[in-house]
Formats: C-alpha cells, structure tokens, sequence
C-alpha cells in the first residue's frame, strides 16, 4: 500500500523533494535495480499530464498539459542525497525546474510515484497524494 503526502508546488519555484525508501527495518533499500516515473495530473483518472518525470538512461520531464520539454530540468534520481551532491542508498530525489513548474496550471491535482524493479517488472506505487500548485503573479 503506497504512503499518503500531500505536495505544494509553487508555480515558477524549483521542486525539491528528498524520500528516503526504507525497508520495514528502517534500512535503506539500494534503488540501483529500480527505475522511477512520478505523474501528476489535473484528475485522478484524467488523461492530460501536468507533470511527467522519470528516471533510468535517461532522465526525463514534460510539463503543463501541453506537454512542453524545451528548456525545462528535472527528473527522478535514484540513490541521490537531498542536496544533489551525492549518492545515499535508499534515496529519491524529484527535482522540477523553475521553467518546468512555471508551466504548471494552478489548482488541485493529482499524483504518485511508482518504482519499478527492471529484473522482474514488479511496480510497486511509493506515495500518492494531492499536488497542490498555487499560481504565480510576478511573471
């Protein structure tokens, strides 16, 4: 069962958000079998991303529901400490650029994120919640 957090984004701020997986021992779980992909959407079961992330070969992101890439940053890093600057086994770091999230419509929406463990397929849903973005006005 996935753990329940809620997220604000504001719109045009960089995301940070540091999980630190852990086994129900407290021990951090090595996420180098894993790859990561975390939604965001206006509805649960709606069909238009607001933001896309992923990890593996290639960190990706795509923003606001026209689904924009130029010039944005961000993805999910895998066994990555909370300030970017090194590896920590168990860690998740979710970054969204300042240009990304300036693409995001504000309101109440949707999200979660799933791991996937590559040798056998298996996904497992991490943390799902409300994905809250209040709007910008100094553009």
């Amino acid at each position: 069962m996935s753990a329940r957090y809620d997220i604000t984004a504001n719109q045009g701020e960089t995301l940070n958000l540091h999980i630190l997986y852990t086994d129900v021992n407290d021990t951090a779980i090595d996420l180098s079998s894993y790859i990561a992909e975390m939604k965001v959407k206006r509805t649960f079961l709606g069909d238009n991303n607001v933001l896309h992330l992923h990890s593996g070969t290639t960190i990706g992101i795509t923003s606001g529901i026209t689904g924009s890439t130029g010039g944005i940053t961000g993805g999910v890093f895998l066994n990555r400490n909370a300030g970017n600057s090194g590896s920590q086994t168990g860690g998740i770091l979710i970054i969204a650029g300042s240009t990304a999230t300036s693409f995001f419509p504000n309101g109440k929406h949707s999200y979660d994120l799933e791991l996937k463990y590559t040798p056998s397929g298996s996904t497992t849903r991490l943390i799902e919640g409300r994905f809250d973005v209040p709007g910008e006005v100094t553009r």
